[in-house]
């Protein structure tokens, strides 16, 4: 017998009430001094994705959106499978993706809006996580992108992405990072206050004296709020995908996530992907993990300008992670070799429509068990239960 998955319903006006409750409290900002000095945790993949998802449900929902979204009825699963035969009895070209399904999927409430709000009190936490992983001083010094680069690595990490399947290496000079980063990050105060607060912090580590002059003009926060309302509040299905050429820190991303449930970023730079994927975890769900039935939500390192295939830095691992070939499922089963769990980089973006047919024709399925030891997975939601 199949388990049920239920997702509970909170009322949006208890976490508006919740939200102002909280936002009045008085919040303490941790520091070196606050830490337990020898303090250790066995950090498994994927152990902060419960914690996400339960704050999340409190203050604004997302992610129970997602999960809701995620799962395909099997009336609408079975009619899916029957689009070509019916499309022939009737005469016509079959859907891709047949009105149906998304009817029956969807839910019925629209996309949980985020109100942007920034907050000084969330950003020196964001800051004295960073200042953290040194033993002394500050961050913001001629390495600071090694040391965001790690903290991006060591979250991503937390939050399960196949990706990062193993704790990054500490910075020379900052044994124990990963445990004062424990004590210290606090997400909580992040989503209690959503903004883009690595656009705000880049800024300071790119000038000329920085490790990197990479030249980051983010966009404002304010200014990708108010282009989203004018392009597309009442004006744009759910379904429709967008496309950012050079997303940065995922600003204009984030934003339009209040609209729309799919959209492509792309950008020259490794790091600010590894940015935006992050903040897209806090923020926008379906574009951190790609609702798999629609597809077209990815992530993508290349130039725009060049006539050049961009790599993939997110759909593919989760594709890879979710599902495998038939033809090759069998031949495992067949095989006494040992599996390796090391994941293989694909260097093409992945054609998630190729894939998502190759699903319904039942050239694909999911697999029986992921790599991860402890993650929420697309058919696993006990993690939010």
């Amino acid at each position: 017998m199949k388990k049920l998955i239920e997702i509970p319903t909170i009322d949006p006006k208890a976490r508006i009430e919740l939200r102002q409750k909280l936002r009045k409290d008085s919040y303490q900002v941790k520091t070196r001094k606050d830490l337990i000095p020898q303090f250790n945790r066995n950090l498994v993949h994927g152990w902060m994705m419960p914690i996400l998802g339960q704050v999340d449900r409190c203050l604004w929902g997302r992610w129970d959106y997602w999960g809701r979204c995620q799962l395909i009825p099997a009336h609408a699963w079975n009619r899916w499978k029957m689009e070509p035969m019916l499309a022939l009895l009737e005469g016509r070209k079959p859907e891709p993706l047949p009105e149906f399904v998304i009817q029956e999927t969807l839910p019925k409430e629209p996309i949980p809006q985020i109100d942007w709000e920034y907050s000084s009190v969330a950003e020196n936490m964001l800051n004295n996580t960073l200042n953290c992983i040194l033993k002394h001083g500050e961050w913001r010094t001629w390495s600071a992108w090694e040391y965001l680069e790690y903290f991006l690595d060591w979250v991503l990490f937390g939050f399960g992405h196949p990706a990062y399947k193993t704790l990054p290496k500490e910075p020379a000079g900052c044994e124990g990072a990963s445990m004062r980063l424990y004590q210290v990050f606090d997400l909580s105060a992040l989503l209690l206050y959503p903004e883009d607060y690595l656009g705000k912090i880049l800024p300071d580590i790119c000038g000329k004296k920085a490790q990197r002059n990479a030249g980051f003009y983010p966009t404002p926060l304010v200014v990708g709020s108010f282009m989203s309302q004018v392009i597309s509040a009442g004006k744009t299905d759910r379904t429709s995908s967008f496309n950012e050429p050079a997303c940065g820190t995922g600003t204009l991303m984030l934003t339009q996530s209040n609209y729309c449930l799919c959209g492509i970023g792309q950008d020259i730079d490794p790091i600010l992907l590894k940015c935006a994927l992050f903040q897209f975890f806090l923020y926008a769900p379906w574009l951190a993990i790609p609702i798999w039935w629609l597809g077209q939500t990815d992530l993508w390192l290349g130039n725009t300008l060049l006539a050049e295939k961009p790599k993939s830095m997110n759909a593919v691992y989760w594709y890879e992670e979710w599902f495998e070939n038939v033809e090759n499922a069998e031949q495992e089963e067949n095989s006494e070799q040992v599996k390796s769990e090391s994941v293989e980089i694909v260097e093409q973006p992945i054609q998630t429509e190729t894939v998502i047919q190759e699903i319904v024709q039942g050239k694909r399925k999911p697999k029986k068990n992921t790599t991860s030891a402890k993650q929420m997975t697309l058919f696993n939601l006990d993690d939010f239960t």
